[in-house]
């Protein structure tokens, strides 16, 4: 039988052929069509397991009469799926969305003449798709010289419509799945290649182990590439003992693909396990029809096993080449595993199995860079008590052992359980000798009453070598500060821990502040300050203000850090104390004043909307009553060209009380000269209200205090409830401090606090930073304001 060249586009006038009436070929009296495969074919093709085919013709009878013809075509066991498109255009957009389509029967003319030439193009060029055949179809052979257009196109093939009988289809069909079928299993073959080098050459970075074993299964199925799935596992210890828990899953793909560690009895059938274990038993490989489990060993590690399932029977020469790729694989992975070894030992400690001292700093560092870091957390440093005792009475071997105990005790304490993907959970580590550190997340009052269990879970009996030993660690904590080096807050709460030890041991005890210096290194303190003010060593960090109710940037408090040339950046409580003191906040303080004013100004000169904002600045004590602050201020203003009302100054509670009439007639002489005025801290001091409408402040500040502890405790909640409303009597507007939280924030809200300020909407961050941040917030800084 023969198909009817193409007349035309469709509607030319032709009307289908019927297929009886088709001439039969020259020499093909019986053109009946053969099933010819290249493998057994005893089941039946499953219905999703089936060649796609593209048939782009306009003819509708071409159609009809291909899928005709076609119909009881299968090889390897696998059917056609036909695909129809009856334009250039239609075929391109199925082509687009139907990337594993194998074979396109493509005519040449069809809305125009070089229709079907241009499908090609695009699926070669535009898609890119070097594996999909394409036959070519046309009913005018002169159409396009056929040595060209194979050429140019990647064509398979190119054929007249008047002389593809169906058996010559067949045979161009058969031709087509078969190039089809070896180039996806020569790119297979390549892409498992390709990630078994990857991780060959890049075998000491992080996840080149990962990379390793995916390859390998990767190009065990491209090798035999009918396969349904591909598992490799292995046995945990050096021998496989007959435990199927001992062995595990490596690596798989579909339907195999499980988590790597899980044992291979809770995702396998019993059938299969036991499959297994009898290779694993035997050290021999096995193979049937429609499965295999292959066998090898590593010299350096243990038993392995490749599990393949759903593949044509292996032929001899597919067997050899599964073993002998297995067996070369085994050097591969020896190297993989000394590779996980060395990087275990590089960060971990050999006698607890916990991370090392420099593992545990690098991780503590890279979390406080982290500026999305919101958690309270704490350090603790724990010891243990009378260690020596247990070495001296039972041996240093028994001592490890005590360690490797307690390493348990205190994972067993952590919410994370120690874990160590650095992803924000609580982790320990082992700081060296008889020494542990842990990072654990909380608030003060959740720290304590964990201290408390871990003290508990340490401190219980235990059996070593036959003699009963009751442990006791002391433990110092310490609250992480962002603005501290991990192992600054590492010595503090070692600090502490020997205090806990100093008291008998057995406790924790807790520091947040430095301990006062000595006169000699409080004397250098002093000459570094002199120091870093003549050298600029100081700057300005600057903390978002934003609106409560949708974060919408109000505007900044600035913050003082010392850049130290040898400590790293500094908090004010490193070094404030002194510069109160020693009156050395008078030029610090003047600096940081005319900075935060030049710096507001110079936003406001160059990012749009940045005009609305405004700048907070600290005055201290010293500042406020024994210098002409007033002065300064209108010489501040006067010098950055600042709007009086973009400055705003913070002013502590129990600074104004000390003497109320002085700080009366002070702060409305800086309010004449138009900048607003925070009563900082408010409730933590003398809150004495009966003076406090004496006072022309414009904001009060809620204390970050008062923040914490409202959702938890009724009568913080009270307090909170009355500074709001007093706030509102007075006229003056609300910034709640420290707010972390986002219930935090939803409860100031709905008390009327408009302002709120802490880590849920930012950390201090440096005037670089903040400009970015301004930027990002210029649309709704030049929206209308509430």
């Amino acid at each position: 039988m023969t198909i009817e060249p193409d007349n035309g586009p469709a509607g030319s006038g032709a009307a289908p052929t019927p297929l009886d009436a088709l001439p039969p070929d020259e020499g093909a009296a019986n053109d009946h069509l053969t099933i010819i495969e290249d493998g057994p074919a005893d089941e039946a093709p499953e219905a999703d397991a089936r060649w796609l085919l593209l048939i782009v013709d306009d003819d509708p009878s071409v159609h009809s009469i291909t899928r005709f013809a076609l119909e009881d075509f299968h090889f390897e066991g696998r059917r056609l799926s036909f695909l129809s498109a009856y334009s250039g255009g239609e075929a391109k957009a199925i082509l687009s969305d139907t990337p594993d389509i194998a074979v396109v029967l493509l005519d040449v003319v069809m809305e125009t003449d070089t229709a079907g030439l241009e499908v090609a193009e695009h699926i070669r060029g535009r898609l890119d798709n070097r594996f999909v055949r394409i036959i070519l179809r046309t009913g005018q052979p002169g159409q396009a010289p056929e040595r060209d257009v194979i050429v140019n196109y990647d064509i398979n093939d190119y054929k007249a419509k008047n002389e593809l009988t169906a058996q010559k289809l067949f045979t161009a069909v058969l031709a087509a799945l078969r190039a089809y079928n070896q180039i996806a299993a020569l790119e297979m073959s390549r892409r498992g290649l390709e990630k078994i080098l990857a991780a060959s050459t890049t075998l000491y970075e992080q996840r080149s182990v990962a990379q390793f074993v995916d390859g390998v299964v990767l190009q065990i199925r491209s090798i035999i590439h009918d396969a349904q799935g591909a598992l490799l596992c292995a046995v945990s210890g050096r021998h496989f003992t007959g435990d199927l828990d001992d062995v595990r899953v490596v690596a798989g793909i579909a339907p195999f693909a499980f988590r790597s560690g899980v044992p291979i009895r809770t995702t396998l059938p019993d059938a299969v396990c036991h499959e297994i274990a009898a290779v694993l038993e035997r050290e021999e490989s096995f193979f049937a029809d429609d499965r295999c489990v292959i066998f090898f060993k590593t010299a350096n590690h243990s038993a392995s096993v490749v599990y393949l399932c759903g593949h044509r029977p292996l032929t001899v020469i597919d067997r050899k080449l599964l073993e002998v790729f297995c067996s070369k694989v085994a050097i591969g992975f020896d190297n993989a595993y000394l590779f996980e070894q060395i990087t275990h030992e590089k960060t971990h400690d050999a006698v607890t199995g916990l991370w090392n001292r420099t593992a545990f700093v690098e991780s503590l560092n890279a979390r406080l860079a982290d500026a999305d870091h919101r958690t309270e957390m704490a350090i603790c440093v724990l010891d243990c008590d009378r260690f020596r005792d247990v070495n001296e009475s039972l041996g240093y071997e028994a001592g490890d052992r005590l360690l490797a105990m307690l390493a348990r005790r205190i994972e067993s304490a952590l919410d994370d359980g120690g874990g160590e993907d650095g992803g924000g959970g609580d982790v320990a580590a082992r700081l060296g000798a008889d020494q542990f550190v842990v990072l654990k997340r909380g608030d003060r009052a959740a720290l304590e009453m964990w201290a408390e269990r871990l003290m508990a879970a340490v401190g219980a009996s235990l059996i070593l070598d036959g003699c009963e030993v009751i442990p006791s660690m002391a433990a110092g904590l310490t609250m992480v500060s962002d603005d501290r080096r991990a192992e600054d807050l590492i010595a503090d709460a070692d600090r502490a821990m020997r205090g806990a030890k100093w008291l008998g041991g057995g406790r924790y005890e807790f520091t947040v502040h430095r301990p006062p210096l000595s006169g000699e290194g409080r004397l250098m303190l002093v000459t570094q300050l002199i120091h870093a003010i003549r050298r600029n060593e100081f700057e300005l960090f600057y903390q978002p203000i934003v609106s409560t109710a949708d974060a919408r940037l109000h505007g900044f408090e600035a913050l003082i850090r010392w850049r130290h040339p040898h400590r790293g950046l500094l908090a004010p409580g490193a070094f404030i104390g002194v510069v109160e003191e020693t009156g050395l906040i008078l030029p610090l303080g003047s600096w940081v004043l005319d900075r935060a004013a030049r710096q507001l100004a110079e936003w406001g000169a160059s990012v749009p909307g940045a005009e609305r904002l405004q700048v907070s600045v600290n005055v201290s004590a010293r500042q406020f009553m024994n210098h002409d602050l007033t002065g300064e201020v209108a010489a501040v203003l006067d010098r950055t060209g600042l709007a009086p009302d973009r400055l705003k100054l913070e002013i502590t509670e129990s600074l104004i009380m000390n003497e109320p009439d002085t700080a009366e007639r002070l702060l409305r002489a800086l309010k004449a000269l138009g900048v607003h005025l925070a009563l900082d801290d408010f409730g933590t001091g003398y809150s004495s209200l009966s003076y406090l409408d004496r006072f022309p402040f414009d904001v009060l500040k809620i204390d970050r205090s008062f923040v914490k502890a409202m959702l938890h405790r009724r009568e913080t909640m009270t307090v909170v409830q009355a500074i709001c409303t007093l706030a509102s009597n007075l006229g003056m507007e609300l910034v709640g401090e420290g707010v972390e939280a986002q219930p935090e924030a939803d409860a100031l809200g709905a008390l009327g606090c408009r302002w709120s300020q802490g880590y849920l909407f930012g950390r201090p961050m440096p005037a670089q930073e903040a400009a970015a941040l301004i930027q990002r917030s210029a649309p709704l800084l030049l929206a209308p304001a509430d």
